[in-house]
């Protein structure tokens, strides 16, 4: 019997990793679409808050000031 059980170990310690693996992939699956779901109520709700309420949109003169490159400061 023990001859037996020996034989046997691998194949069910296989078997308990294949199941480990298969389960972890599941719970990363549900995790990935568990985020997508999180992200996609947030851009929702952040979208939703841009239309109702905009933001004002603040321009800056990129024509204003001066640009000294290295060159000119001889």
């Amino acid at each position: 019997m023990p001859n037996f059980f020996q034989r046997v170990m691998p194949f069910i310690a296989f078997g308990i990793i294949l199941v480990l693996l298969v389960a972890g992939l599941v719970l990363l699956s549900y995790l990935l679409v568990f985020g997508a779901l999180i992200g996609l109520v947030l851009f929702g709700i952040a979208w939703l808050r841009e239309k109702l309420f905009p933001s004002k949109n603040i321009t800056t003169d990129l024509k204003r000031g001066r640009t000294i490159d290295h060159d000119e400061m001889k």
